[in-house]
């Protein structure tokens, strides 16, 4: 009998048609979710576990030993850990933040009439209409078609912040080639963006498969709702992403049964995110010295038990507490007066996976930053560095017409499509990944 590998395991998940946790009653899986579909998820690690309470009898007897210990009730609880890149994991996102990602804005001349580009000053100005009533926003990625200057074409330019008559001058990185007036374009905001939101806040479950192909067995935990993220951007090395979940129960699978999910569609292909390739602004200046940044949101799950069930009637979320770390090196008093002085400031983090002027990329952006502390150790004979703790805010100081920045604590952009384009590869799958149908074919050969 062979003993499972970690190479061989594939994580694949799939959310529920319907976000409601039913007290008292299990989630019936062939139904809802349904093994057909899902989505294997690209992972480094998970700790997903499937535990229950635990009551040791307190009895004191005469012959002085324990003559009981129950079961109670049943959980899920863990996280899934990967390496940051766009497309991946968007719908864990959304789930996290209880949020439903907006899809790509698009204008054109038509609207507003013209757009000049400064190099210099790396500014895109139009002619006319409001950039901002259009639906662009600070963080999103634009990108240009049918201009005269080539250069400017299929280039994605990251939103940095608006100005002039009507919101009609935006900042953007990287500076774009300098071209006089056209009034021939089409201009989008690419992929998609997700926030916080302040009101109609969405719930989900989902349920998350674990199949270890070499030993034939899966475990599928049931309802689980997705808790907080953490994003962590090292100077040198890739980023990584890791979601925390609980969830109600588990099921196992195995021989022919296995796995749950019968056809997910492969996992995405977009390059990995590492912080070296991008932008890093703070406070409205691009920062070359900070050597590390950490986004965390975490939000409390709680699933408290009743009389007379093992299942939890429902895990409640608790608030969105987005919070963070960078590090720097120190070469001026700016961040520390900021402390000192207990600022708002504002930070954006611009990830791409290549050089290429198109691509594929994400930004996380947060409006309204307090810094908790500014530490300066003076160590050693090499750089000094600066550690600095931060607690995000929601912004709401000034209204969305004239800043372009949603009411909300983080904005996440991708450049990348919605997850409904990455292609089935269920006609092929790899060893293991088999329909079930065809799994059982094999076995009574």
């Amino acid at each position: 009998m062979p003993l499972a590998e970690g190479v061989s395991a594939r994580i694949a998940y799939k959310f529920y048609t319907s976000p409601d946790i039913i007290p008292g009653t299990p989630a019936v899986s062939s139904t809802d979710p349904g093994p057909s579909g899902g989505q294997i998820l690209r992972r480094v690690a998970s700790t997903l576990a499937f535990t229950k309470d635990t009551y040791q009898s307190n009895e004191i007897r005469s012959d002085r030993q324990i003559a009981d210990f129950r079961h109670g009730v049943r959980r899920v609880a863990g996280n899934v850990s990967g390496e940051l890149s766009p497309h991946s994991y968007q719908s864990f996102f959304e789930a996290s933040l209880r949020s439903t990602w907006v899809p790509a804005v698009s204008s054109s001349n038509t609207v507003l009439t013209s757009m000049t580009a400064n190099g210099t000053t790396s500014t895109l100005t139009f002619g006319g209409g409001d950039p901002v009533a259009v639906g662009m926003r600070s963080g999103m990625g634009l990108r240009f078609s049918g201009l005269t200057a080539t250069a400017n074409n299929a280039t994605n330019f990251i939103i940095t912040g608006f100005g002039g008559t009507s919101n009609r001058t935006v900042s953007v990185y990287p500076p774009p080639a300098t071209a006089a007036s056209e009034s021939t374009f089409t201009v989008t905001s690419v992929g998609s963006t997700v926030s916080i939101p302040s009101t109609n806040h969405v719930r989900r479950k989902v349920a998350v498969e674990i199949f270890n192909s070499d030993v034939d067995i899966s475990r599928l935990f049931t309802e689980c709702r997705v808790g907080g993220f953490a994003v962590k951007l090292p100077a040198t090395g890739m980023g990584t992403i890791e979601f925390s979940l609980t969830g109600r129960d588990m099921e196992i699978y195995t021989a022919a049964a296995a796995p749950f999910f019968t056809a997910p569609a492969a996992a995405a292909t977009t390059g990995l995110l590492a912080a070296v390739n991008g932008l890093l602004r703070v406070d409205g200046t691009n920062i070359a010295v900070i050597t590390s940044l950490d986004i965390t949101h975490t939000v409390t799950m709680t699933a408290d038990p009743v009389v007379g069930s093992n299942l939890t009637p429902e895990i409640f979320a608790g608030r969105s507490n987005v919070t963070g770390q960078m590090t720097a090196f120190f070469n001026d008093p700016s961040l520390i007066n900021d402390f000192k002085n207990e600022s708002e400031i504002q930070i954006m983090a611009y990830l791409t996976t290549s050089s290429a002027p198109n691509s594929p990329a994400m930004s996380f952006f947060l409006p309204r930053v307090k810094l908790g502390g500014a530490d300066l150790a003076t160590t050693g004979e090499g750089g000094q560095m600066i550690t600095i703790p931060f607690q995000c805010l929601k912004y709401e100081t000034t209204p969305l017409a004239t800043s372009g920045i949603d009411n909300t604590t983080i904005q996440i952009w991708d450049s990348e499509v919605a997850a409904t384009t990455i292609p089935n590869l269920a006609e092929s799958p790899p060893e293991g990944d088999q329909p079930r149908e065809e799994r059982r074919e094999e076995r009574a050969a």
